[in-house]
């Protein structure tokens, strides 16, 4: 066994047993107050709360999008990877394993496809970040400046293909995703209110 198919193996057992905690926790907490936790004022602050940890994710996306070359946006790379994972399990727990709307359904499998693309996305980004380091330890053998280098290899960074094929199945997972979940939240707060 290779060791990325361990290491594939131990995200997919990592991702199933949070999901499992996840839906495990909502249940508890419905079994606790008698009605569908998602549905409660506390589910509703879960809910809000793993929302608002999801849109911390876009602050990565918008410093990498407007912040030109001025360094990597490591720090808030790490935030988007942890608010990647954490937001969409405060949203399991919000909504637990019932499926009996269409939307927040659609919005639940839409953040599933999104998150595990984006764990696909973190294996892509670490194999680029092994090229780049392999082509920046190249470009100093061949004795180019410190400004010549960070030029090249943001050039190649950007022109990354396969970072480009994945992009076009995570970006506009992301797109669906947020129209399903404004839906669901404009339908949720026109019908029940807060």
């Amino acid at each position: 066994m290779t060791t990325i198919t361990k290491r594939f193996l131990i995200l997919i057992s990592c991702v199933l047993a949070a999901i499992g905690v996840a839906f495990l926790i909502e249940v508890l907490f419905s079994f606790q107050s008698g009605w569908q936790f998602g549905h409660t004022q506390i589910g509703h602050v879960v809910g809000w709360v793993g929302f608002a940890v999801i849109l911390t994710v876009f602050v990565y996306s918008v410093k990498k999008r407007y912040g030109g070359k001025a360094g990597w946006p490591k720090g808030w790379f790490l935030v988007h990877q942890v608010a990647g994972i954490v937001g969409p399990i405060l949203i399991v727990i919000h909504a637990g394993p019932h499926f009996h709307a269409l939307v927040p359904t659609l919005a639940l499998l839409a953040m599933g496809v999104v998150t595990v693309s984006g764990l696909i996305g973190v294996a892509v980004h670490r194999k680029a970040i092994s090229l780049l380091n392999a082509q920046r330890k190249e470009l100093i053998s061949q004795g180019l400046s410190q400004e010549d280098i960070e030029d090249r290899l943001f050039d190649l960074a950007s022109d990354e293909e396969t970072f480009r094929i994945w992009q076009i199945i995570h970006v506009p997972m992301v797109m669906i995703f947020l129209v399903l979940v404004i839906t669901h939240v404009l339908g949720a707060l026109y019908l029940g209110g807060l």
